[in-house]
């Protein structure tokens, strides 16, 4: 009788692997393992892939040029707490300067040892945010039936996380819904069921920049999204409560009655501002923000209410311009702004489409989000750069261009 040969197993290769890994870390912070400490999903995924890359790759390359950057600008924030704030340099900046080089460090090497170009991976990660998007219409449903919370959040911890984390996904997606019409439907659809007004902003913001390419169509958007976002206004009583508490607050200064939102907003806006008042040039140091928090928030008045809610967000500022502001003063507000505009796109029609998806998230990050340890957000920084005009990419990472 014939023998039959045992099957052999399929083993991926290590690149599809590091792949995935680093893919399912942009979508993954929502989610944690408790184990007498919380250690949210995404940070493991990295951990795994930057092991891959180091200890199962041949001859890992090392981009030298963007970490001896990266490092000068640690070091000058560890310097700049310092001369401002020597007590802090440990319980608040090398913290922050250990998180911030490791991710900003993994995404520089996973990107430098990738057989794939950016382009192709920031694909990658849309294509992956259709499933993500779709995986949420039944968690949707769960949570409506059982907490009566209609708002689409998928994986993530709360619809505006959603939002922030897939909104580069999202514009990209319209801006080419000619070639792909159901990814962007799905993407435009359920970033409309986050009923957020961070969600709808971003929505706004992709029409006008990212769809729209010529003056008048952008024009005709602009008015388009103007008028959606009204009727969000109208239509939705959260989204009613949060713009009216803020322009009340805003002028008022009185956080009476004020919704959590509102108060996250503008309290660590006006702390932000205190702390920048203090430290122009540099701020409170890398990290002081939840301290400047501490300081400055009894100042603030119609707080009786909001007891039991004062340090929400103190730690993210829940803004990164707020944030920055804060910690790194005028000098980081101008780097900031300096790498926005240093790496934009604007030769390649392609890359542009991908550059100014990206560039709505940075929009929508710094007024809604502060943190520095989201994977999806180095991953666009790192995506922003290489795409550039001004970024060289390695010779075997260049796409043919048409002709």
């Amino acid at each position: 009788m014939a023998s039959i040969a045992p099957a052999r197993p399929i083993i991926l290769p290590v690149g599809v692997v590091i792949t995935a890994l680093t893919i399912a870390s942009l979508f993954s912070g929502g989610l944690k393992v408790t184990a007498g400490f919380d250690l949210r999903l995404s940070y493991l995924f990295v951990i795994l892939a930057l092991g891959a890359i180091l200890f199962l790759t041949e001859r890992p390359v090392l981009p030298v040029k963007p970490l001896a950057v990266l490092g000068a600008w640690l070091v000058f924030s560890c310097i700049a707490t310092l001369i401002v704030a020597p007590h802090l340099i440990l319980a608040a900046t090398i913290p922050q300067v250990i998180g911030i080089g490791f991710f900003a460090s993994f995404f520089l090497i996973f990107f430098a040892n990738s057989r794939s170009d950016p382009v192709s991976l920031f694909e990658t990660y849309v294509h992956a945010a259709v499933f993500v998007a779709l995986a949420g219409l039944p968690i949707l449903a769960w949570t409506g039936l059982t907490e009566g919370f209609w708002r689409l959040r998928s994986v993530f911890a709360e619809p505006a996380h959603y939002a922030t984390a897939m909104m580069p996904a999202t514009a990209y997606a319209l801006a080419t819904a000619r070639k792909a019409p159901v990814r962007a439907a799905i993407l435009g659809g359920a970033m409309l069921l986050t009923v957020s007004l961070t969600g709808y902003i971003g929505l706004g913001l992709s029409l006008a920049f990212v769809v729209g390419r010529k003056w008048w169509t952008r024009l005709l958007l602009i008015l388009f999204g103007g008028v959606a976002l009204f009727g969000a206004y109208a239509a939705s009583p959260d989204i009613r409560m949060r713009i009216d508490d803020t322009a009340r607050v805003a002028t008022t200064a009185d956080f009476a009655g004020a919704n959590l939102s509102t108060y996250a907003l503008l309290s660590n806006l006006w702390v932000a501002w205190s702390a920048f008042a203090e430290q122009p040039l540099v701020g409170g140091g890398l990290g002081s923000h939840r301290f400047s928090h501490e300081k400055f928030i009894g100042s603030l008045t119609g707080l009786e209410a909001l007891e039991d809610y004062l340090d929400q967000n103190k730690q993210d500022a829940n803004s990164l311009f707020a944030r920055t502001l804060s910690e790194q003063g005028l000098i980081g507000i101008a780097l900031l702004f300096a790498f926005i505009w240093k790496f934009r796109t604007t030769a390649n029609p392609a890359n542009q489409a991908i550059s100014s998806a990206i560039l709505v998230s940075f929009l929508l990050k710094l007024v809604r989000d502060g943190h520095y340890f989201t994977p999806e957000f180095f991953f666009m920084v790192v995506t922003y750069m290489m795409i550039s005009n001004t970024y060289r990419l390695p010779d075997r990472l260049h796409r043919p261009q048409p002709e």
